[in-house]
């Protein structure tokens, strides 16, 4: 478990920077990974001491690969939260459960994230690879973007 403290909740000059730039929606990807700048002056790169920020159009993706694969009552403060596809790995990879599938995510995914309109989904059963293809039409009008798809797979390691 993860234990935060905060002692500071005024803006960074990283978020300051951001907000100037005109960015809408700010998330921390999934990876973890440290974030790097580049310093001029001295001609390297340096670390910055915290994770890596993700703006606008990728906080949005994060937001539903984490929808994905949430369970609905892992989130202690929203238990309702969550699509859990991983509950579909044990089933038979079949037409019919791809149609659970697209189904699942088409009526569930605007009601866990409103910043989304979903336009189709096409949920493609590979037999052989024992996995789905899941590819996604979303507009997000917020960030006046339209037809973004977003093209991934299902299968036991998780939704990538």
């Amino acid at each position: 478990m993860i234990r935060l403290k905060l002692t500071d909740i005024s803006t960074s000059k990283e978020s300051s920077a951001a907000l100037s730039r005109g960015y809408l929606y700010k998330d921390i990807g999934l990876d973890l990974k440290t974030e790097f700048k580049y310093n001029n002056n001295l001609n390297s790169r340096a670390s910055i001491n915290d994770v890596k920020a993700i703006y606008d159009i990728e906080s949005v993706k994060n937001s539903i690969t984490t929808c994905f694969l949430t369970s609905p009552g892992q989130k202690i403060l929203s238990p309702t939260y969550g699509i859990d596809l991983r509950r579909y790995l044990f089933e038979p990879v079949s037409n019919d459960t791809a149609f659970f599938i697209r189904s699942d995510i088409f009526s569930n995914l605007p009601r866990f994230e409103p910043r989304v309109t979903v336009s189709s989904v096409t949920v493609v059963p590979d037999r052989e690879n024992q996995q789905y293809d899941i590819t996604l039409q979303i507009d997000v009008p917020s960030l006046n973007i339209y037809g973004v798809s977003l093209k991934n797979i299902l299968n036991s390691n998780g939704y990538y």
